[in-house]
């Protein structure tokens, strides 16, 4: 009767479940636990789980030691059996025999801290998201260093995956725990510690984990754990020696987050308080700090997130420098040329100028652009040639309010009907011309002419009163001292055909007037006798009012600026 009992029992457990199932599942995962932890981890009270344990144990699933005292009240530590192994996982952990005392200490000691972490960790702002013990944690990878490939591999008692919350700090992060029993030597704890130095310094950690895990070892007493710490921190400091930082306080912020952090505490039988705010983790000698749990990942995290923006940056900028090698490879030229469209050119010229590199700040642009030019597509072509056409308008009428405004705040200057000029040509004014509209001259056109011609009406007047007085009575009467005047200027002048400055003509033997106009750097001196062919900056904004029609661009700071700049004007005047 009683085996038939214990195999219904065991065939409850295979299809439905239960509570004595659940215990199952925690003894799979951490290979150890005592009574209490069972009870602790279940919440069902420890006679509950008592006498569940014992009726697995009755049915050959499970079975149980008192490590050094298999009589009176010490804890008993339960483990799978492989039958119950092979009913949990389908494969079993061993082959049937009884577990060291020394195994079954060190394994309830991992579940502990579990535990502590799951139970103790969200007060301190510490959510444990998953976990690992044993071979589920061990991390191989192919080593980068050193001669050959080999595989290397450290073996931390758990790994911990945390979600941190903690001094602003919001995130998560993962830990290395080694757990000792003062079982280990310190040589073995030193051992342990060179292989962490080679998973951090090979970067294995690397698209699995959120950050390089800091090594945690809970050990038996804070004198064990301080010769630890400062055995570690010779290894860290050397380790360090050996690595050339470069890129100044980026380098050196992507170096600190990959480094190996190791701390340790004498708390392995309370873990509760290890795993808490209280600051109670040793940092190697050279940081010279005790910290609590939460500071220490919170820190990591932190550490992360200022590498992460660095190497986000240095991505950005090889990838801003293989998009500009790619544009500079475009003929620009031969793209306007090949648009046949002379307003797409133009704006394409406006954009790169010699350098179509300037273009990555264009992303939308450069997609097209590269596309096109490097399969001549007609349906990129077309969206090229529409994109830069629309863009052309757009940045035309810009301008236009751009020197409308202008012409508002200071009036007639050269300098603005060569913009003008060029804009009825349906060109456009570079970015450095656009933004010199807004910058007074400190001269007033007026004054500007009236400094070019210091002394000459007078000059003129003298000469032509010298000449008219030469004149035989008869010339006199076919002759006017205005007509003696026009014909002075005519041979001693010159005026620009933009901008109607007018200047002297130099003198036989001086220097030849200059090809372009000094003052609006649009024009070419021309004899004085076309002066009234030249239209006047009225003119040429009445013409420009009224191609622009009703066009009506963004918001510009400029424009704002300079029709702030005429209404105070205007204020001023009135007054």
């Amino acid at each position: 009767m009683a085996g038939r009992s214990s195999r219904s029992f065991v065939d409850r457990l295979r299809t439905s479940g239960g509570p004595s199932h659940d215990l199952l599942v925690l003894l799979d995962t951490h290979r150890v636990m005592t009574t209490d932890q069972l009870a602790r981890a279940t919440g069902a009270p420890v006679r509950t789980v008592r006498y569940r344990l014992e009726r697995l144990r009755e049915a050959g699933l499970v079975d149980a030691v008192r490590p050094g005292r298999e009589s009176g009240s010490a804890p008993r530590h339960w483990w799978l059996k492989p039958t119950g192994a092979r009913l949990i996982a389908g494969t079993a952990v061993g082959q049937g025999r009884a577990p060291s005392g020394m195994f079954v200490a060190h394994q309830a000691a991992i579940a502990q801290v579990w535990l502590a972490l799951r139970d103790e960790g969200p007060a301190a702002g510490l959510v444990l998201r998953d976990w690992w013990v044993d071979r589920a944690g061990w991390q191989e990878w192919e080593a980068r260093h050193g001669y050959g490939s080999r595989r290397r591999r450290i073996t931390p008692d758990a790994v911990a995956l945390v979600d941190v919350d903690h001094a602003g700090v919001v995130g998560t992060a993962a830990v290395f725990i080694e757990v000792d029993l003062a079982s280990m030597t310190q040589v073995l704890l030193k051992e342990k510690v060179g292989r962490y130095l080679a998973y951090a310094t090979d970067r294995a950690w690397d698209g699995v984990w959120p950050h390089c895990p800091p090594l945690l070892l809970l050990t038996t007493t804070a004198s064990r754990a301080a010769t630890f710490v400062a055995a570690a921190g010779k290894m860290l400091a050397e380790s360090r020696r050996g690595n050339v930082v470069y890129g100044g306080q980026a380098g050196r912020d992507i170096a600190a987050a990959e480094a190996l952090v190791v701390a340790a505490c004498g708390l392995v039988r309370d873990p509760d308080t290890a795993t808490g705010d209280d600051v109670v983790w040793m940092l190697p000698q050279e940081e010279a700090a005790l910290v609590s749990l939460p500071e220490l990942l919170a820190e990591r995290i932190e550490a992360q997130a200022r590498a992460r923006h660095w190497l986000a940056e240095a991505d950005a900028a090889a990838e801003r420098g293989r998009l500009v090698d790619e544009l500079r490879a475009v003929d620009t030229g031969e793209v306007g040329r090949l648009l046949a469209a002379p307003a797409a050119a133009t704006m394409l010229e406006y954009l790169a100028g010699s350098d179509p590199g300037r273009l990555v700040d264009e992303p939308e642009l450069a997609e097209i652009l590269l596309a096109w030019w490097t399969d001549r597509d007609d349906v990129a072509g077309d969206r090229l040639r529409r994109l830069l056409t629309d863009r052309h308008a757009r940045e035309w009428a810009r301008q236009v309010d751009v020197l409308l405004a202008a012409v508002d705040a200071r009036g007639d200057e050269p300098r603005l009907c060569a913009a003008a000029t060029r804009l009825l040509r349906h060109q456009l004014l570079s970015r450095i011309e656009v933004d010199l509209l807004g910058t007074p001259l400190g001269r007033t056109r007026a004054q500007l002419q009236a400094d070019l011609l210091d002394g000459y009406h007078a000059d003129r007047d003298a000469g032509v009163a010298a000449t008219y007085a030469r004149l035989s009575w008869r010339a006199r009467r076919a002759t006017s001292v205005e007509q003696l005047a026009g014909e002075h200027d005519q041979e001693h002048l010159l005026v620009c055909d933009v901008c109607r400055i007018v200047t002297r003509r130099p003198a036989p033997g001086e220097w030849p007037p200059e090809e372009s106009c000094t003052y609006c750097g649009g024009g070419e001196p021309v004899p004085y006798e076309r002066h009234d062919q030249v239209p006047t900056l009225d003119a040429l904004v009445d013409e420009l009012r009224a191609v622009a029609g009703d066009q009506t661009p963004a918001a510009d700071p400029l424009v704002d600026g300079l029709r702030a700049a005429a209404e105070k004007g205007h204020q001023a005047g009135a007054s």
